[in-house]
């Protein structure tokens, strides 16, 4: 019986990148968003510096959420475990 082919590469913005490289670049973003929440500063800082720093184009310019903004932290810390089995 013949097994089938297991894609190698992705195809990111006309460029071949392969799954090794795809794998190691969400395992470092996670591995980064979990650092900075174990950092020195507390999330509550953390958030409200992120806000500070941020306005959403969708809104008129009006500032993002902290809760949009746990959400996303939270979504990138998650991005190993849910992709990376």
């Amino acid at each position: 019986m013949k097994t089938p082919k297991v894609k190698t590469t992705v195809n990111l913005e006309n460029q071949e990148t392969t799954i090794e490289v795809l794998a190691d670049s969400i395992k470092s973003m996670s591995d980064g968003i979990k650092k900075l929440r174990a950092g020195r500063l507390n999330d509550k800082a953390l958030f409200l510096l992120i806000q500070h720093a941020s306005t959403s184009p969708y809104r008129n310019g009006l500032k993002v959420s902290i809760t949009e903004i746990k959400s996303v932290l939270g979504g990138i810390a998650d991005l190993e475990r849910t992709y990376l089995k």
